[in-house]
């Protein structure tokens, strides 16, 4: 946590000193810029084209203010992970405009330009690894794939390997005859639900107030409940799953 506190000022800091001199100078690096915003405009399609500003002064203020505001976001540590991708992004092309080393005749100038390119070549290195810190926690995406783990190892676990069978095959016997039983009443059900269709929409109609009403009152305690016990869904789901299939073989047997 400390580094975090002492690296993200640090990696910031460099973008937010650019960005203010972008805002306040911005003819010095239009020149350089002409020719990005050119390609960019050729590159990308003719509606996104469209909002690339013509003005190369305008493009480098632009850029700079987008430094400025990332740069104090990652500073900060409000959402840093976004504003280290979005700083990384914009990176891309303030590197090919202010230090295409490879114009360059002059060896002595060539070689500067050359450390600056890779002096930016690192800084993007550096925010692809703090867009992707998610400060110890697991991502979303390990979280689900551990989830259906612990589930699958649960309804696994809880069929023994004798009985594993002889369950499996009465299941499909039970999952067919309810599929046949389902084919047979859907004309029916479907009679039901266009007969009923209408009383629904009238009832939801009358009360969509009260619904409303009730979400604005309880909304917010249904949403801090959801994000306190947000942790605990994959283990509970684990456990249902392995007695929802115990109480199958039980009643399968």
């Amino acid at each position: 946590m400390i580094v975090r506190r002492l690296a993200r000022p640090m990696l910031s800091s460099i973008f937010v000193v650019a960005g203010f001199n972008s805002l306040r100078n911005p003819d010095h690096a239009a020149p350089a810029a002409a020719p990005v915003l050119d390609k960019c405009r050729a590159m990308l399609p003719q509606q996104v084209a469209s909002l690339v500003p013509a003005d190369p002064a305008t493009g480098v203020r632009v850029n700079g203010a987008v430094h400025v505001v990332g740069g104090l976001l990652l500073a900060t540590g409000k959402f840093p992970r976004v504003a280290s991708s979005v700083l990384a992004a914009t990176l891309v092309p303030t590197t090919l405009a202010g230090h295409p080393f490879w114009q360059e005749d002059d060896p002595a100038k060539r070689a500067q330009q050359q450390i600056h390119f890779f002096k930016n070549v690192s800084l993007f290195g550096g925010l692809l690894i703090a867009a992707v810190d998610t400060e110890g926690k697991p991502s979303v995406a390990w979280r689900s794939r551990a989830a259906a783990q612990h589930a699958g190892e649960a309804v696994s676990s809880s069929l023994s390997s004798g009985e594993g069978a002889d369950t499996i095959s009465s299941f499909k016997e039970t999952v067919g005859n309810v599929a046949e039983a389902a084919k047979e009443h859907s004309a029916h059900l479907a009679d039901v639900a266009k007969e009923q269709a209408p009383v629904v929409a009238e009832a939801a109609r009358e009360r969509g107030e009260a619904v409303a009403e009730a979400f604005r009152e309880h909304g917010p305690v249904v949403a801090e409940a959801v994000r306190e016990r947000g942790g605990r869904a994959g283990r509970r789901a684990a456990k249902q799953a392995a007695k929802a299939a115990k109480q199958a073989r039980a009643q399968l047997a």
